[in-house]
């Protein structure tokens, strides 16, 4: 099974933090607050600023850097709109991570034939890219 979370990394004062995302840190910053509720929130155009600058001083600190949650609400509010954006889409893309298993290729399958069917072979889609050969394409 491949791992949930994914190393990120954070600009912060000049310097590009590395963070990996752990149940313990997430379970952290849930004592304090939703992350889906925020997630919800910066979606419909309402940052709550204050709880971004908690969970991003979380991450700071789990990568290491001396930061209160008040120093990095400083921060974001001296930054520019872009820089916000880009802090807080960091931070869900690293609370929520896209799981799920890698595609397969399409593969061909044979079944008994149902009542007004045909006997042929149907093909089952996985999701993946295939070519006019019906082989998976690395796209």
């Amino acid at each position: 099974m491949a791992a949930v979370f994914h190393e990120v990394k954070i600009k912060w004062r000049g310097d590009e933090i590395s963070v990996k995302p752990t149940m313990r840190l997430l379970n952290d910053i849930e004592q304090e607050l939703s992350l889906s509720r925020v997630a919800y929130r910066l979606a419909s155009g309402d940052p709550p600023l204050t709880q971004l600058a908690v969970i991003i001083a979380h991450f700071l600190r789990a990568g290491g850097v001396r930061v209160t949650d008040e120093e990095v609400y400083a921060e974001i509010m001296q930054g520019s709109e872009h820089e916000i954006e880009a802090l807080a889409h960091v931070v869900m893309v690293a609370a929520f991570p896209q799981v799920g298993k890698p595609e397969a290729p399409a593969t061909e399958a044979k079944s008994k034939p149902r009542k007004g069917q045909t006997g042929a072979g149907r093909k089952i889609s996985t999701g993946a890219n295939t070519t006019k050969s019906g082989a998976a394409s690395g796209a």
